[in-house]
This record gives C-alpha cells, sequence and structure tokens, in this order.
C-alpha cells in the first residue's frame, strides 16, 4: 500500500511538471509572438513615417513632344512655360459647341482672387459666343519667356490669334500675354502647384 501511495505521488509530480513544462513554452512562444507585432508595427510606422515626408512625384507634360516630372517646391522653368502654355493656348481655342468646357478648365486653375474679378466677364463672353457663333483660333509664335517673383513666376508668351464669325475671319491679331502665377501646394485637381494669379494682354501688331 505505501508503495502504491508513492507511485501515485510520483505520477502527479510528474504530470504537474509536464504542464509546468508545457506552460513555460506557452509562455515563451507568446513572449516571442509579442515581440515580433511589436517590431512589426514600429517598423511600419517608420515605413509610413517615411512616404508621408517623402515628396510626391508630380507628372506634367511642358509641351507636346516631352514629358518630364515635378515636385513639390522644385518646379523647373519648363514646367512653368508649359503650364502657362497649354492654359493660355487651353483658353484662346474654342468654337460654340465647346467654349463652356473650355472656360471650365480655364477657370479650375485661376486664382480665387483673378476669378471673383473675371468671372462676371468670362460668363458675359461664354453667352455672346454661343448667340454670335464665334470661334477663336490662338498659335504660339515664339518660344515662352518667364523670370521669378517674389510670389510665383512670370510668363511672357507671344502669339497670333484670330477670330471668325462662323466662317467669316473678323480678326487677326499678333498679341503679347504676360501671365503670372502663383505658387499653391498641389493637389488632386491641380497637380502642378500653379496658378493663374494675373494676365495682361498686349497687341504688338497686325498681319
Amino acid at each position: 500500500m505505501f508503495e502504491s501511495q508513492k507511485k501515485n505521488e510520483m505520477t502527479k509530480r510528474t504530470g504537474f511538471l509536464e504542464k509546468w513544462a508545457r506552460a513555460e513554452q506557452t509562455s515563451a512562444f507568446l513572449g516571442i509572438t509579442l515581440y515580433a507585432c511589436i517590431a512589426f508595427c514600429l517598423a511600419l510606422l517608420v515605413m509610413v513615417f517615411k512616404l508621408s515626408t517623402r515628396p510626391q512625384a508630380i507628372y506634367y507634360i511642358p509641351s507636346s513632344h516631352e514629358a518630364g516630372i515635378a515636385y513639390p517646391n522644385q518646379i523647373g522653368k519648363e514646367a512653368v512655360c508649359g503650364f502657362a502654355s497649354n492654359w493660355l493656348l487651353d483658353r484662346n481655342n474654342f468654337t460654340p459647341v465647346t467654349v463652356k468646357d473650355t472656360y471650365a478648365r480655364a477657370m479650375r486653375y485661376m486664382a480665387p482672387a483673378l476669378l471673383s474679378r473675371t468671372k462676371a466677364s468670362l460668363e458675359e463672353e461664354i453667352a455672346r459666343v454661343a448667340r454670335d457663333n464665334i470661334s477663336s483660333l490662338f498659335s504660339l509664335s515664339d518660344n515662352p519667356q518667364s523670370d521669378e517673383t517674389d510670389k510665383g513666376f512670370r510668363v511672357m508668351l507671344t502669339g497670333e490669334k484670330a477670330l471668325f464669325m462662323g466662317k467669316e475671319k473678323l480678326d487677326d491679331r499678333r498679341l503679347r500675354y504676360t501671365i503670372f502665377l502663383e505658387k499653391v501646394s498641389p493637389v488632386e485637381t491641380n497637380p502642378y502647384g500653379l496658378v493663374i494669379a494675373g494676365v495682361r494682354q498686349e497687341e504688338i501688331g497686325e498681319h
């Protein structure tokens, strides 16, 4: 009977030790898993921080022959001239059918102050174009010239503009435009990081 009790005690002790060993293994595994999760979260936070602070690449097309990349606050001369040229060409080439869309695109890149000053006249011009069947054809004749200002850039563009009423030519002029650009934060609707702050037009000769 004594030996039987001794065997039972040894069996209980062995079972207890096995459970203890398994508990230690489980605890060690959970500890390793916890440290791995912490390390992964830290690595993820570092990656997110780097991505959020890295400048985003902005793609632009300065002309029909080449493409490039600009970065916020690092706007190259080609990007500036390309932005101004594309805006002016889009603004000055329209028909009665396309004028509304043309002006809507132009207004998208105008600074709020300029838009508030010119919106009424733009709406009147759209109505006149549709009423009188006016079309405009504009092309650049010289390479754009640009320089930097306190708030952004100034771009000088020279071209030839012709106005038609139906098929009849009404006017044909050689014009110089001075376009003032301001830097803004790039957004999805305006990835250039530029807006039109002012436009000055002068006639420099007639055909």
